[in-house]
């Protein structure tokens, strides 16, 4: 089995390159790789090539999320240096060694994942919430309600107001949707 290679890129710098309104966000793809390394279920590691593509594989992923919070929550930070340090650490050349490795690098990923979650910044529902930018927006999961204020906060970040306006995490505004009225039309009296 081979896997899909990164490219060896510092865990600093700009965020790779996604496809023009890719519906696929980083936790996604994240957690596919993280199950490839730590589901009983999934395919055994043939070599060092398929262990050495899966660390990187992750790193990438690592990368990716380490934009969703700079600076945001002390757990946060702490789980993204422990990740940082191990994916900076050279794999073992042994195979069981590197095995380890590749799994304590995916655990440290899910961690992070995890504070992501919890801190609401990336969204852990399966199927995934669409994001804020998306025609279809407010099928979102209710995070919190403002009852005080009348309105709704989604998981991508977006206030449904109760008169169906929103405002989306930009700072655009959504008018309200309102149903048209119907066209007037003129009323005769009826004489008995």
């Amino acid at each position: 089995m081979s896997f899909i290679s990164l490219s060896r890129t510092p865990l600093t710098g700009q965020p790779p390159n996604r496809p023009p309104g890719s519906p696929r966000s980083s936790v996604a793809s994240s957690t596919e790789t993280i199950s490839l390394v730590l589901d009983e279920d999934a395919p055994l590691l043939d070599s060092e090539r398929d262990i050495d593509d899966l660390v990187l594989r992750l790193r990438g992923h690592l990368m990716e999320l380490g934009y969703a919070a700079p600076g945001r929550c002390p757990a946060i930070e702490k789980a993204l240096a422990t990740a940082r340090r191990l994916a900076d650490t050279d794999v073992p050349a042994e195979y069981v060694a590197a095995r380890v490795h590749l799994r304590h690098l995916a655990e440290a990923v899910k961690t992070v994942i995890s504070e992501l979650v919890a801190a609401g910044l990336v969204c852990g529902h399966r199927p995934e919430c669409p994001p804020a930018d998306a025609a279809d927006r407010e099928a979102a999961r209710v995070r919190a309600r403002h009852l005080e204020i009348g309105c709704s906060e989604l998981c991508n970040g977006v206030l449904v107001f109760e008169d169906t306006g929103c405002l989306l995490p930009a700072g655009k505004v959504i008018g309200p949707r309102r149903s048209m009225p119907l066209a007037a039309t003129p009323c005769t009296a009826v004489t008995s």
